[in-house]
């Protein structure tokens, strides 16, 4: 039904001057501007990242980290650089959380200019999920790595996301799992959290999308959805595309997008 993670998304107060900020600093491209939305082009990485302004009469609320104590943001960029850029980002007034070093991956969180919590991962060659750099200079990041779900019940929310959504279960560690959406490359990585930090996580993100799955049947996907009792709103268009959101068991919205068709002159 899905055949990849196409968006990751952003609150934004003023998307023109945050992608501009975005260009100027990481060197992201704008690929689509929208009437409250702009996407960007992390590298050359398929999925965009989308900066998005609040809706007129609603307050801006920047992304929290979904449990900070435990390095997991909503989602993170991709760096082939060990040291995760945290001296640049700290001289440009981007602050940084202290790093979690393992044996696979090197992690901290950054802040950006709207105060959304992003996450920076360094795979190392270990790693199931490192990949080599394209040439003797990296790009500052490379593409988006994975969106994060907190979940309860960690078995149950597998069993939800791989037979409701035909994501298919790629490692499993105990703690938490990570699956993909298709042959997609940005994957979900799923944290188990007790029930307070669950809520806390929940509650930072409530009714907020902050992932987007792309379906060319986006009707079938609508209808399929609806059938579990999983839509939180109608299928509507905005800015040529149609799109809804659903609403996972636990209370985690997630947007559905339909892949945009090719337009020819």
């Amino acid at each position: 039904m899905f055949d990849r993670i196409d968006r990751v998304i952003l609150p934004v107060r003023d998307a023109s001057k945050s992608a501009e900020r975005y260009e100027r600093e990481f060197e992201f491209r704008v690929a689509r501007r929208g009437s409250r939305e702009i996407d960007l082009q992390v590298h050359r990485g398929e999925t965009l990242l989308t900066l998005t302004e609040p809706e007129p009469g609603e307050p801006f609320r920047p992304l929290p980290s979904l449990h900070p104590e435990g390095h997991v943001p909503c989602f993170n960029f991709y760096t082939h650089w060990e040291d995760l850029h945290r001296d640049w980002l700290g001289g440009r007034g981007l602050p940084t959380t202290d790093v979690m070093r393992t044996p696979h991956m090197n992690v901290c969180e950054m802040t950006d200019g709207d105060g959304n919590a992003v996450g920076i991962c360094h795979e190392k060659a270990s790693s199931l999920y490192f990949t080599p750099p394209e040439g003797p200079l990296a790009p500052m990041f490379h593409r988006v790595l994975a969106a994060f779900l907190p979940v309860r019940d960690l078995e149950a929310s597998v069993r939800w996301y791989t037979e409701a959504l035909g994501f298919s279960l790629f490692n499993h560690w105990g703690d938490g799992a990570d699956l993909k959406v298709g042959a997609g490359e940005t994957i979900v990585t799923m944290i188990r959290m007790d029930e307070p930090t669950f809520r806390r996580a929940r509650e930072g993100v409530r009714d907020r999308p902050y992932f987007s799955l792309r379906t060319a049947r986006i009707h079938e996907a609508y209808r399929a959805m609806a059938a579990i009792g999983a839509t939180a709103d109608r299928c509507a268009e905005q800015d040529g595309v149609s799109r809804f959101h659903a609403r996972s068991p636990e209370g985690i919205m997630i947007r559905i997008s339909e892949k945009e068709r090719v337009r020819i002159g």
